[in-house]
């Protein structure tokens, strides 16, 4: 067909020439075409390039139609019915957006009207397309953007939203129930701090990967940011499946991986909410399992926890005790307890531990085990460790120039590049030589090992402040601590110390290889935990230097320690020997004594023995049994009695936690950590150590 047809001349005149040149090299820039078809719809005219384009992908058009997929899923409208509309009504159209066939990344955007001969008559359809594909790709590269993460490809927050609250509203309609679950990584900071970030992203990538072929289509995964993510499962909301699941997510992120030849090991935690048709949207969900998350990671990390109702409590509770922190310093809630350190050859004090205690205006006496993590999320542990330290130097400056103090400094105030001038400060306002300061570290605070960490420990080992390495053996990598930074002296922590003396303990191999590590070093040892007379003579033998623990005194007030310094000697006072560690567990049972059964109260017990409070004639030596609730009584001997309580050994050792599992535990234990539940009497709890699983908590 002559182009000549559309243009309106007659002849083949000029300005038929002109026009059909100018047509010809727009087509041939590939930008626009044109086309026109016959009365019954066939094409009678389709631009060479676009007819040679669609014959590559084996499209051979008849009809206007056969260019274009009828499955459009980006178009406002369906391609091949609206086109066949409008060339069958013979209606002009204008801008129809529609997709090639055969090629998804190829976009038209079509214009055309019907023609008509000299004397009326409809001839057909003629019109031209314009090439849409770069706009179209923007668009999409747009769309991806607004609901899919660039780094993973995994869909992002707000489309994690949406498809909970999708499912929300068809479980609703379905009368079922939907969960989703959220996660971080653990230890995924430390990556990021030693390798970089490039490396962090490889391993985002890679825990994307691995998250989807764990879940295998059993819900939608998607990353919220940084390193947190989260699944939606629509179908699946019994707890059974949901535990497995999580089980296999941790197991699988925990196995080891390789980016660019390096290993890397991290961990996960995960909380889990399932709707329960109480009109909850998908906001409520996902902070019902943020707080989960937040319980499974003060879990101690690398567990999951599903949502309960009193964890809403505890987190108001925790931002109320927040609050009130920040306010705590002006009132003077906080002081200062001091406990005794005791060399362990001549028996001389040598110097104090600074403990922070708090005296809450309402609550009374707070638990540093619960008060610390929450200063150590919030940032205040900034603002409270320098009154700490201060207050600590003052309070030293008073004593005889042999005895020192120690001040723990946390991870949070470690990781501060302002440390070395606030030691250099807190020394001078006090009048306090610098070697009479001793600063105990966790390895939680050389988690990080960077060169501003080594630098923050030689400046201030050349202030001539000492650095002592806390809760030696709990943490992570310590040989290569020992052997990179100049400790003057490693503690031993208490948990090797307890139980070292009893039958079967594998601590004093431990213990003697501590000691003996730290001689070669030229580092000194301090024993801590120290409560029984075994338990010294034991550690005293074992060549440690120092004794730190509740047989040398409990912490006490300034005023106390300062007479307790200018005194002479340290004079040792517990018990005998180590026993079992005891767990305050109040519980009726039944005891049974020379056939004569009574109902007791069961005050404490271990898995060697049990306080009960009875008002049988028991006699020290004799045979009892005690009923306490489970499948068999327990024989024991009665080795004490006195004020109507009666301390009774076991003949046979038993499985503490399953008397603690069968109690129900209150709710407040899933944000206090458990050893507070412990007797006060075995527990040397006067000082909270941050453990490296605390730290980084959402």
């Amino acid at each position: 067909m002559r182009l000549s047809r559309f243009i309106g001349a007659g002849d083949a005149g000029l300005a038929e020439s002109q026009a059909a040149r100018l047509l010809a090299k727009y087509e041939e820039k590939g930008k626009g075409w044109f086309w026109a078809t016959h009365r019954d719809g066939s094409l009678s005219y389709l631009s060479a390039k676009i007819s040679s384009t669609m014959a590559t992908f084996g499209v051979y058009p008849a009809n206007l139609s056969d260019l274009v997929d009828s499955d459009i899923s980006l178009a406002e409208e369906a391609s091949e019915r609206s086109l066949s509309f409008y060339i069958a009504s013979r209606i002009p159209f204008d801008g129809l957006v529609l997709k090639a066939k055969g090629d998804d990344d190829l976009w038209w955007s079509l214009t055309g009207g019907p023609y008509h001969d000299e004397a009326g008559r409809y001839c057909g359809f003629v019109g031209f397309a314009v090439d849409l594909t770069d706009q179209k790709n923007s668009e999409i590269k747009l769309l991806q953007l607004a609901r899919f993460d660039s780094l993973t490809s995994l869909a992002n927050r707000e489309t994690m939203r949406q498809a909970l609250e999708n499912s929300l509203v068809s479980c609703a309609h379905r009368k079922q129930r939907c969960a989703t679950m959220i996660l971080d990584l653990d230890r995924f900071k430390l990556v990021n701090d030693t390798f970089g970030h490039l490396m962090g992203d490889q391993l985002l990538k890679a825990v994307s990967e691995r998250l989807v072929n764990t879940v295998a289509g059993r819900g939608q995964v998607g990353r919220l940011g940084g390193d947190e993510f989260q699944l939606v499962f629509a179908d699946i909301c019994e707890e059974d499946i949901l535990s497995t699941i999580a089980a296999d997510i941790i197991y699988t992120l925990s196995q080891p991986y390789i980016i660019k030849t390096q290993l890397i090991t991290i961990g996960t935690s995960i909380g889990i909410a399932t709707s329960d048709y109480d009109h909850r949207s998908a906001i409520d969900l996902i902070r019902d399992a943020d707080l989960a998350l937040y319980a499974a990671k003060a879990a101690g990390k690398g567990t999951y926890r599903f949502f309960a109702s009193e964890m809403h409590e505890q987190a108001l509770l925790r931002q109320q005790i927040e609050e009130d922190m920040q306010r705590a310093l002006e009132r003077g809630e906080f002081h200062l307890a001091y406990q005794p350190v005791i060399d362990t050859q001549s028996n001389a004090l040598v110097g104090f531990e600074a403990l922070v205690r708090w005296t809450h205006s309402v609550r009374g006496v707070m638990s540093p085990a619960v008060f610390i993590p929450i200063a150590e999320e919030s940032g205040l542990i900034n603002e409270l460790g320098e009154w700490v330290l201060r207050t600590a130097c003052i309070e030293a400056a008073k004593w005889p120039s042999s005895v020192s103090v120690a001040v723990n400094i946390s991870p949070v105030q470690f990781s501060s590049q302002a440390l070395p001038t606030l030691v250099t400060s807190a020394l001078a306002y006090a009048g306090l030589p610098a070697d009479r300061l001793e600063l105990e570290i966790t390895e939680g605070a050389l988690l990080n090992d960077t060169a501003k960490t080594r630098a923050a420990i030689a400046t201030l080992k050349g202030l001539g402040v000492k650095i002592a390495l806390d809760d030696f053996g709990t943490g992570y990598s310590s040989l290569g601590y020992l052997k990179t930074i100049p400790f003057d002296k490693i503690k031993i922590d208490q948990s090797f110390i307890k139980g070292a003396t009893l039958r079967g303990s594998n601590n004093i191999p431990i213990i003697k290889a501590i000691v003996g590590l730290a001689n070669d070093l030229g580092m000194i040892t301090t024993a801590e935990g120290v409560e029984t007379e075994d338990q010294l003579a034991l550690v005293r033998e074992l060549g440690c230097t120092l004794i730190q623990g509740y047989i040398y005194g409990r912490p006490m007030d300034a005023y106390s320690a300062m007479n307790r310094a200018q005194g002479n000697g340290s004079a040792a006072s517990g018990h005998r020997n180590d026993r079992a560690e005891r767990r305050r567990l109040i519980r009726a049972g039944q005891i049974t004594a020379r056939a004569t059964s009574e109902a007791v109260r069961l005050r404490n017990i271990s898995c060697t023995g049990a306080m009960v409070e009875t008002s049988l004639p028991l006699q020290i030596g004799e045979v009892v049994s005690l009923e306490i609730g489970l499948l068999e009584p327990l024989d024991a001997d009665v080795r004490w009695i006195k004020d109507g309580r009666a301390g009774l050994k076991f003949m046979e050792p038993i499985d503490i936690e399953e008397i603690l599992l069968s109690k129900s535990k209150a709710s407040f234990k899933a944000f206090v950590p458990e050893y507070l539940s412990k007797d006060s009497s075995d527990l040397y709890a006067d000082k909270v150590r941050l453990d490296p699983r605390t730290l980084n908590r959402r």
